[in-house]
C-alpha cells in the first residue's frame, strides 16, 4: 500500500505513490490546509468555521463541516477504508497526523536541523549539501493558494526558515572558501529580499574575496539607500565594519579573520496592543537599568503559574527600553522550552551556538564544548548594550551558561519554577486584580460591550481566577461571537466542571498550558497535586494534607513546598496552601482520569476523618487556645467538608460535623 506524502512548500499537493490525489473544492483544500499548518496538533471546530466562512457562519456549520472532514478522509483513505485516513476527530476539533518522512515542511526543518549540526562539529561541507537538499523542496510560497490568517503566520515562519536556510548554506561555502556561481546567485536572493542584510553582507563578502571591490560597495551604496529612505536607519555596524574592511582592502574580509564584530540582532517577538496592568512591575523593572550599574549584568527573574502573563511582561519592559533607546546594540531572545509538551528543553550549548551564528561568529570559530562557547558568548557581548530574554527556563542549570557577564547588558529570565540565581531581581507575578482583569476584557472585547453589562464583566472575570490567559480567551471568544451577551458567557462558564472547555479560542486552550507544568512533575508530585483537588475548602495545612495522602506531615509539607516552587500552589500566610480555581478544576479532572474509586475514596474518607477528628479535640481542655486557634482557621473548611460529606456515603461525618458548627 503506498503511503501519503503531503507538499506545502508550494501549492497544497497530496500525493499516493505517482498518483496526486484530488482534494475536491477550495473549502475542502482550505481545511487541509489549515489542519496540516498544525500538524499534530488540535485545531477546532470554530477556528475551521472561521477559516471557511468567516464571523457568520451558516446554522448547520458543524453539519456541513462534519461532512467535508467525511469527505477529505474518503479521498485520503486508501482503499476506501476510512479508519485509515489521516484526520483524527479530537475535541474540540480534528487533527491530521503525518510522519515526518511524509510531510516536506517536516522534512525541511528536520534537514535544517541535521545540517546545522554538521555545522557545529565543523563539516561545512557536508551542511551545505544538506541545505541545498532541504533548498530543493520547495516548488514555490509555502502554502501557496490558501488564504487564512493562520496558515499566513506558519506560512511565514516557513519562508523566513527558507531564507536562514539560504543564508546558511552561502555562510558555509563560504567557510570552505567556496565562491564559484555565488554571486549570480547572491544577486538573486538580492534582488528577492532587498532589505535583508546577510544576502548584501556575503555578496560584498564574494565580491571582495574574488578582486571585485568596486561593485562591493556599489552593493553597500544601494542597500544603505534602500534603508534610510525606506526605513529611515542606517546600515548595521558589522556591515558598515565590512565596508570599512574592504575599503582598507583588508586581505582577510573572506577568511573572515580578527575579532567578528557583533550583528545588531534583534530576535524579540512582538509586543501586544491590549498589554494591560503590571504597572508597578513594568515601573520597577525599567527603573533598575535607568543608570549605568558597576559591574554585573543587571539580571530579573520573572516567576509565576501558567497563564499568568510572564512572557508579556518580560517583551513589554524591552521594547519600552529599547524604545527608549537602551539596549541597541542588539536583542537577543530564545524559548528555553522549559515546558514544551513535546520537546526537551534547549540544550544550552546550542542556544549558544544559534546566539553565536546570529552575531556573525563563523561556524567554524565556534567551540564544541559548553564552556568554550560560553567564554566566547561573554566575550563577544563585553562592554556591549544588549538584553537577552531568557524565556520559558527550566532551571538554574539551563540558564547560568546564558548569562553574560557585561555590566551593559540586561537579562530577564522567565519560568513557571522559582529560580535561585545570584544577584538576580525578582518578579513575582500574580493572578490580576478584579480591575486589572476587566480592563483586559475591555480591550479585547470591545469596552462598550463590557461597560453595558458591569456586574456579569466582573463575574466573568472571576469565572476566569482573575488569569490573564484565561481572561484573555474569554475576550477574544466574546469578540468572535458578537452576538453573545457577557452573560451569556458568562452562564456558559459558571458549571465548575465545564469551564476548561469554555475557555477556548482559535488554537488556545487554558488547559494545555497547565497541563504542561503538571507533566513536568515527577509521579508522586503529580498524584499529590491530583488529590488536593478533593481536598474540601479554599485552603490546606501540611496535616490535613497528609491524611488526604496518606503521607507523614513531614512529607506532605515538603511536597506541598515543591508545588509551591512550580507555582502550581499559591500560598498567603505561613502553613497554609490553596490552590487557583482553574488549577483546583483541572486537579479534579486529572484524579477522576488517573486515580482508581478506591484511591479516590480512601483519601476523602480519610481527610473528613481527619476533621471530624479534629472537632472532637476542640472541646478538651487540655489547650484551649490552640483549640480556639484551630477553630477559626479550620471553620470554612470544617464547613466545606459537612458539605461534601452529606453528598458521600459517610454521611454520619456530615452529621457530627454539624453538631461541631452549632455548638
Amino acid at each position: 500500500m503506498s503511503v501519503l506524502s503531503f507538499r506545502v512548500l508550494g501549492p497544497l499537493v497530496v500525493e499516493r505513490g505517482t498518483e496526486t490525489i484530488d482534494l475536491g473544492g477550495p473549502q475542502r483544500r482550505l481545511v487541509l490546509g489549515l489542519l496540516l499548518a498544525h500538524a499534530g496538533q488540535v485545531v477546532s471546530a470554530d477556528e475551521l468555521a472561521d477559516a471557511l466562512w468567516g464571523e457568520h457562519p451558516p446554522p448547520s456549520y458543524r453539519v456541513q463541516l462534519q461532512g467535508m472532514v467525511s469527505d477529505l478522509r474518503r479521498r485520503l483513505a486508501a482503499g476506501g477504508d476510512r479508519a485509515a485516513a489521516p484526520i483524527l476527530t479530537r475535541p474540540p476539533g480534528y487533527l491530521v497526523r503525518v510522519s515526518g518522512d511524509s510531510f516536506d515542511l517536516a522534512q525541511f526543518r528536520a534537514d535544517v536541523a541535521g545540517a546545522r549540526a554538521l555545522r557545529a562539529s565543523g563539516d561545512d561541507e557536508g551542511a551545505a549539501r544538506l541545505l541545498e537538499v532541504a533548498l530543493g523542496r520547495w516548488r514555490g510560497p509555502a502554502f501557496s493558494g490558501l488564504e487564512h490568517a493562520a496558515i499566513g503566520f506558519v506560512a511565514a515562519a516557513a519562508e523566513e526558515s527558507r531564507a536562514e536556510a539560504h543564508e546558511e548554506r552561502v555562510d558555509a561555502l563560504l567557510a570552505g572558501g567556496r565562491v564559484a556561481g555565488l554571486a549570480a546567485e547572491l544577486t538573486a536572493l538580492v534582488a528577492e529580499h532587498p532589505l535583508r542584510e546577510t544576502f548584501h553582507r556575503q555578496l560584498m563578502t564574494v565580491y571582495a574575496g574574488t578582486g571585485r571591490a568596486a561593485e562591493a560597495f556599489t552593493v553597500y551604496r544601494d542597500l544603505r539607500r534602500r534603508l534610510v529612505d525606506e526605513v529611515g536607519v542606517e546600515p548595521s555596524e558589522p556591515l558598515r565594519e565590512l565596508h570599512r574592511r574592504i575599503l582598507a582592502e583588508d586581505p582577510g574580509v573572506l577568511a573572515g579573520d580578527g575579532r567578528p564584530p557583533v550583528n545588531t540582532y534583534r530576535q524579540l517577538p512582538p509586543d501586544i496592543a491590549e498589554f494591560t496592568g503590571r504597572a508597578a512591575e513594568v515601573a520597577a523593572m525599567a527603573s533598575s537599568v535607568c543608570g549605568d550599574p558597576a559591574t554585573a549584568a543587571t539580571l530579573w527573574t520573572v516567576a509565576g503559574m501558567a497563564g499568568v502573563g510572564k512572557t508579556r511582561l518580560a517583551l513589554r519592559v524591552t521594547h519600552q527600553l529599547v524604545a527608549a533607546g537602551r539596549y541597541d546594540e542588539g536583542q537577543l531572545y530564545v524559548d528555553l522550552r522549559g515546558f514544551a509538551p513535546a520537546e526537551a528543553p534547549a540544550d544550552p550549548s546550542a542556544v549558544l551556538e544559534s546566539f553565536l551564528r546570529a552575531s556573525g561568529v563563523p561556524a567554524g570559530r565556534i567551540p564544541p564544548d559548553l564552556g568554550g562557547r560560553s567564554a566566547v558568548y561573554r566575550d563577544l557581548l563585553a562592554g556591549r548594550r544588549m538584553v537577552v530574554v531568557l524565556d520559558n527556563a527550566a532551571d538554574e542549570e539551563q540558564v547560568l551558561p546564558l548569562l553574560p557577564g557585561s555590566s551593559a547588558c540586561l537579562v530577564i529570565v522567565t519560568s513557571r519554577r522559582t529560580l535561585a540565581l545570584d544577584g538576580a531581581l525578582s518578579v513575582e507575578l500574580h493572578p490580576f486584580t478584579e480591575a486589572e482583569a476587566v480592563e483586559l476584557l475591555g480591550e479585547i472585547a470591545g469596552r462598550a460591550r463590557l461597560d453595558a453589562e458591569p456586574a456579569p464583566a466582573r463575574e466573568l472575570a472571576a469565572l476566569c481566577g482573575h488569569l490573564p490567559l484565561a481572561v484573555a480567551l474569554a475576550g477574544q471568544r466574546l469578540r468572535a461571537r458578537p452576538c453573545w451577551t457577557v452573560e451569556h458567557l458568562v452562564t456558559r462558564l459558571s458549571g465548575r466542571a465545564h469551564r476548561l472547555d469554555e475557555l477556548v479560542a482559535g488554537r488556545r486552550a487554558v488547559e494545555p498550558v497547565l497541563a504542561r507544568s503538571y507533566d513536568a512533575l515527577d509521579p508522586a508530585a503529580r498524584r499529590l497535586f491530583r488529590l488536593l483537588g478533593l481536598h474540601p475548602g479554599d485552603d490546606m495545612t501540611p496535616a490535613s494534607v497528609a491524611a488526604l495522602a496518606g503521607l507523614e506531615v513531614a512529607e506532605a509539607e515538603a511536597g506541598l513546598e515543591a508545588l509551591l516552587d512550580e507555582h502550581l500552589l499559591q500560598q498567603s500566610v505561613p502553613g497554609r496552601y490553596h490552590l487557583h480555581d482553574l488549577l483546583r478544576e483541572y486537579a479534579v479532572r486529572l484524579s477522576r482520569r488517573d486515580d482508581s474509586t478506591e484511591e479516590r475514596d480512601r483519601a476523602l474518607r480519610a481527610v473528613l476523618d481527619w476533621y471530624l477528628h479534629g472537632t472532637h479535640a476542640v472541646p478538651l481542655p487540655a489547650d484551649r487556645r490552640a483549640a480556639r486557634q484551630w477553630t477559626r482557621a479550620e471553620y470554612a473548611n470544617v464547613r466545606a467538608a459537612l458539605f461534601l460529606a452529606a453528598s458521600t456515603p459517610w454521611y454520619e461525618h456530615a452529621q457530627q460535623l454539624a453538631t461541631f458548627l452549632q455548638a
